[in-house]
């Protein structure tokens, strides 16, 4: 890959981390800050309800985002969707400043509902920037630049949060909050306003169901017709959902088991975004313009062996947290092929719906993982938890070994 063709990623590679930066920040300011206006007994209502908001328009909205990607020109998509989060973060900022957690919350809503309408274009416009041959590479930098952005923006929540307690800063913080939000939208969309891709012609041919269930099944009818699609679409929902699980029993085990402060489970949280990141840019490294599915089994493999060895082990903080961000490498390299495998077998403007359809299955799977996590954690406890996502592992990565085409040798 030549220089000029490297410099063409940053706009999309910047814009696409200042908008996970943002959603991570305004989500987590929530969860950190709007939860102080509550009873301390509605904190985890608050919390429950944010995560929900974001979720939801994945769920409901997915098939009018690949319609989105699939008529229109996908750059411009990416900007208008840019422009509109600088409104979103204005209603966000107001919420802050009048102490409302309905106006944070209608915001974290209108959040979801941008992200989840652009996301089909920003995945779909790497091959349109990079060509087949940049697909690995610009697939695995995206996911890499993902993660960061979730760490970052969840660290810079907890220190904006934190800035309460200094007094001569204290009565500064909705100011900083705000600035900080407008600042990243406004940012996010000039570097959007660079992005210069080769697109196919727009098709505005077919019809395209807006209803979520028919538009869910349609689109595995279409997607038998490639082979293992349909099973690389499940392997990143379950990918997802474990991540999920994992997030959400982290807290808890670190809390109640390993009897760490809040401080030092937010590291051990940042650390598991730089694992999942670095797994994702190895494997974008590694794959070096070809679409390498083997690694799939390989990475699920690696993330087996560790979560069990967690779940019979029950480690200590140093061994526990070793374990869990090689997990989350593992899952990183476990995550890569599978999106480079839509991207490289699904062609032309199908690949918008495609990438939609794979949004409603994904988030669909990340609400199941939480019904998986309260029943598993009320009945049993936080270790069971790690039982689970181990079963869940073991399954998906057979499944994937055996039905997902190149998967079973290397090459």
């Amino acid at each position: 890959m030549n220089n000029s063709k490297k410099a063409n990623w940053l706009p999309l590679f910047i814009t696409n981390f200042l908008g996970v930066l943002n959603d991570n920040y305004l989500k987590y300011l929530v969860f950190f800050i709007s939860t102080t206006w509550m009873m301390k007994n509605q904190e985890s209502i608050v919390i429950m309800l944010a995560s929900a908001l974001f979720v939801i328009p994945y769920i409901a909205f997915s098939p009018i985002a690949g319609k989105l990607a699939r008529d229109h020109s996908k750059a411009k998509i990416i900007q208008r969707a840019k422009l509109y989060e600088i409104p979103i973060m204005i209603i966000a900022s107001i919420g802050f400043i009048l102490h409302s957690v309905s106006i944070t919350m209608f915001a974290i809503f209108l959040m979801g509902l941008q992200s989840c309408l652009f996301s089909p274009a920003k995945y779909g416009i790497i091959r349109d920037i990079g060509g087949k041959e940049g697909i690995p590479f610009g697939t695995g930098a995206m996911e890499m630049l993902t993660f960061m952005g979730v760490l970052i923006g969840t660290y810079i929540a907890g220190v904006t949060s934190d800035i309460s307690l200094i007094d001569s800063l204290a009565p500064y913080r909705s100011i900083i909050v705000c600035c900080a939000l407008i600042l990243f939208a406004i940012i996010g969309w000039l570097f959007s306003l660079k992005i210069a891709p080769k697109e196919s012609v727009p098709d505005d041919e077919d019809e395209t169901t807006l209803n979520p269930i028919i538009f869910l099944i349609r689109s595995y009818k279409w997607s038998r017709q490639i082979r293992g699609l349909n099973i690389v679409i499940i392997g990143l929902a379950t990918f997802w959902a474990i991540g999920s699980l994992l997030q959400m029993n982290i807290t808890v085990h670190c809390r109640n088991v390993l009897e760490l402060s809040d401080t030092a489970t937010s590291t051990i949280m940042a650390l598991v975004a730089i694992g999942i990141g670095a797994g994702c840019y190895v494997t974008g490294v590694i794959s070096n313009k070809q679409v390498k599915m083997y690694l799939v089994p390989i990475g699920g493999l690696g993330m087996l062996i560790c979560v069990s060895s967690i779940f019979i082990f029950n480690p200590e903080t140093v061994l526990f947290t070793v374990l869990i961000v090689l997990t989350a490498f593992f899952a990183g390299v476990f995550k890569i092929p599978l999106n480079a495998f839509i991207q490289a077998r699904v062609e032309g403007r199908k690949l918008g719906l495609i990438l939609a359809y794979n949004n409603l299955m994904l988030f669909s799977f990340i609400l199941l993982s939480a019904g998986i996590f309260g029943i598993v954690e009320t009945i049993a406890n936080s270790l069971m938890v790690f039982g689970a996502v181990s079963i869940i592992t073991l399954i998906i990565t057979i499944v994937a070994w055996m039905r997902i085409p190149g998967a079973g040798r290397i090459k």
